[in-house]
C-alpha cells in the first residue's frame, strides 16, 4: 500500500501542476493579448486625436481649409481626416459615416473616396442630429494597417468629432482695440473677459475678475500691481470685423430695415422706445430738406423683426425703455457724415433683471459703426442712468456725452449690466486724488449669460474656437 500511496500522491500532484501549468500559460497568453489590444487600441486613439489637433491647426491657420488628410502614415499607423467647412475651396460630398455600430457622424469627403466609403456600410447624405457648428472635424486613428494585421490581431480604430464656431464679442465684458483715453485703474473692478488689441496698460491695483488677454504685452505705472484672478495672456490678436453685407442680408430675410424710401441714400435717425409687454414705439425721419418725423407706430418686437435683427442704414439711433425679447439693433454710417451712432435718451433695461431672476431670457444688442451715447437732456444730466445690453462700436468708443462728462459738476453713476467692446476707451467722469467728482461713476457688472448665448446675429470673431471634443 505503501507504493501505491506513492504513486498515487506522485500522480495527483503531477495533475495537479499540469492543470496549474496550463492555467498560467493560458494567463500569460491572455495577458499578452490584453497588452497587445491595449497597444493597439492607445496608438490608435493617439494617432486620432493627432489627425484631430493637426486638422484644428490647418482651419486656425486657414479658415477656409477642407483638404482633410487621406492615409496620412504615422508610429505606423494610418490617420484619416475628414472636414465639413462651409467657406472649403474643395468640392467636397457628404457622407453620414458609421466607424463602428454604435456611432455615426456626417463626414465631407472628396468624390473618389465615396465608393471605399459606401463599401463598408456609410450612405450618402447627413447623418440624423444636426450641428449648428461652423466646421466639424472628424479624424480617425487606425492601428495597425491592414497590411500589418491579420484576423487574430484586427486593426483597431479610434475616432475624435471636433466642432468649431467662431467666438462671439458679446462673450466679452470689455474688449478695446486701444486705451488710449482711459486705463484700469485702482477702485476699478471688471468681471468678464478683457482683452485688449495692443498694449495692456494698468494704474495701481484695479481687480480683474475674469481672464484678460492683450495683443501686446503689459505695463504698468504707479504702484503696479494689478490683480488678474482669472489670468493674463498677451500676444493674443483678435481683430474685430465689420459686415455691413451680411447684416442688410440678414434685414432683408426676416428683420427690418430703416432706410431712405427715396433712394437717394439720404441720412435716416430713428427712436425707439422699448416697452415691458414686448412692444416698440417707434417713428423715423429722413433728412431730404424736412427731416419730418413720422407719426409714432407701436407693434410687438417680434412683429417688426421676425430673426431678431433691426438694421438702420446711414442713421442714428435714440432709444431707451424697458426691453422684453431678444434683438440686435445695428446702426451703420456707409459713408454719409454724422451717422453710425446709437444715443441712450434714458434707462434702457430688461423687463427681466437677470441679475435677480438668472433664467431671465431678455437679451440686448446695440452695434454701431461709430460711436455710442449717453445723451445729454433733461431725463440724463444729473441722474443715475441703467444701460442693459452688449454694446459694440466698431470705429469709435461708448461713454457720456461730452456735456455729460462734466454733468454740470455733478457725480452720477452709469449702471451698465453687458458688454462695452469699442475701438477706444471713453472717460465717464473726471478724478482727483480721491476718485470721481463730476461726470458718471461707471458701474459695470458683467451679463454672465452670454458667455453661452448672445444677442441675434451680435458680431464674432474672425477666428475659431473649438466649442465640442468627442472621443
Amino acid at each position: 500500500m505503501g507504493g501505491k500511496a506513492a504513486m498515487l500522491l506522485v500522480l495527483g500532484f503531477s495533475l495537479i501542476f499540469l492543470v496549474m501549468g496550463q492555467n498560467f500559460n493560458t494567463l500569460s497568453t491572455r495577458s499578452v493579448d490584453n497588452f497587445t489590444d491595449y497597444y493597439s487600441e492607445t496608438v490608435a486613439h493617439n494617432l486620432a486625436v493627432t489627425g484631430a489637433n493637426l486638422a484644428a491647426n490647418k482651419v486656425f491657420m486657414d479658415k477656409s481649409w477642407n483638404n482633410g488628410f487621406s492615409n496620412l502614415t504615422l508610429q505606423d499607423g494610418i490617420i484619416n481626416v475628414y472636414v465639413t467647412n462651409p467657406t472649403g475651396s474643395h468640392t467636397k460630398i457628404k457622407v453620414c459615416h458609421k466607424p463602428n455600430t454604435v456611432a455615426e457622424h456626417t463626414i465631407s469627403v472628396d468624390p473618389a473616396e465615396v465608393p471605399a466609403l459606401l463599401a463598408q456600410g456609410d450612405y450618402l447624405g447627413t447623418c440624423g442630429g444636426a450641428t449648428s457648428a461652423d466646421v466639424v472635424i472628424y479624424a480617425e486613428g487606425i492601428y495597425p494597417p491592414p497590411a500589418m494585421s491579420s484576423p487574430l490581431y484586427p486593426p483597431d480604430t479610434a475616432s475624435v468629432y471636433v466642432e468649431l464656431q467662431p467666438s462671439n464679442f458679446a462673450k466679452y465684458g470689455n474688449f478695446y482695440d486701444y486705451m488710449n483715453h482711459a486705463i484700469p485703474a485702482t477702485g476699478d473692478t471688471f468681471n468678464g473677459p478683457f482683452h485688449v488689441n495692443s498694449t495692456m496698460r494698468t494704474w495701481g491695483s484695479p481687480v480683474f475678475f475674469g481672464k484678460v488677454t492683450s495683443k501686446g504685452g503689459l505695463v504698468m505705472y504707479n504702484t503696479k500691481n494689478p490683480e488678474f484672478h482669472g489670468g493674463y495672456d498677451s500676444g493674443v490678436d483678435q481683430p474685430r470685423p465689420w459686415d455691413t453685407t451680411n447684416f442688410r442680408t440678414v434685414a432683408n430675410s426676416g428683420g427690418f430695415t430703416f432706410k431712405d424710401t427715396t433712394g437717394l441714400g439720404q441720412r435716416t435717425d430713428v427712436e425707439m422706445e422699448f416697452k415691458d409687454n414686448g412692444k416698440v414705439k417707434y417713428r423715423s425721419r429722413i433728412f431730404d430738406g424736412s427731416a419730418t418725423w413720422t407719426s409714432y407706430k407701436t407693434v410687438n418686437v417680434s412683429s417688426l423683426s421676425s430673426n431678431g435683427l433691426i438694421y438702420i442704414e446711414k442713421g442714428n439711433l435714440f432709444v431707451k425703455g424697458e426691453f422684453k425679447g431678444k434683438a440686435s439693433i445695428v446702426v451703420t454710417q456707409n459713408g454719409v457724415s454724422n451717422c453710425g451712432n446709437i444715443y441712450q435718451t434714458d434707462d434702457l433695461e430688461y423687463k427681466t433683471n437677470p441679475l435677480t431672476h438668472p433664467s431671465s431670457t431678455d437679451m440686448l444688442g446695440l452695434i454701431a459703426e461709430n460711436n455710442i451715447r449717453l445723451q445729454y437732456n433733461s431725463d440724463t444730466r444729473h441722474h443715475d442712468i441703467i444701460t442693459q445690453a452688449s454694446m459694440y462700436a466698431m470705429k469709435g468708443d461708448i461713454g457720456p456725452d461730452n456735456a455729460l462728462v462734466t454733468n454740470d459738476h455733478v457725480l452720477s453713476s452709469w449702471r451698465i449690466l453687458g458688454g462695452l467692446i469699442a475701438n477706444d476707451v471713453r472717460v465717464t467722469a473726471h478724478y482727483n486724488s480721491v476718485g470721481p467728482y463730476e461726470g458718471y461713476r461707471f458701474v459695470h457688472e458683467y451679463d454672465e449669460r452670454f458667455l453661452t448665448s448672445v444677442p441675434p446675429y451680435f458680431p464674432h470673431t474672425k477666428n475659431y474656437e473649438v466649442v465640442s471634443w468627442y472621443e
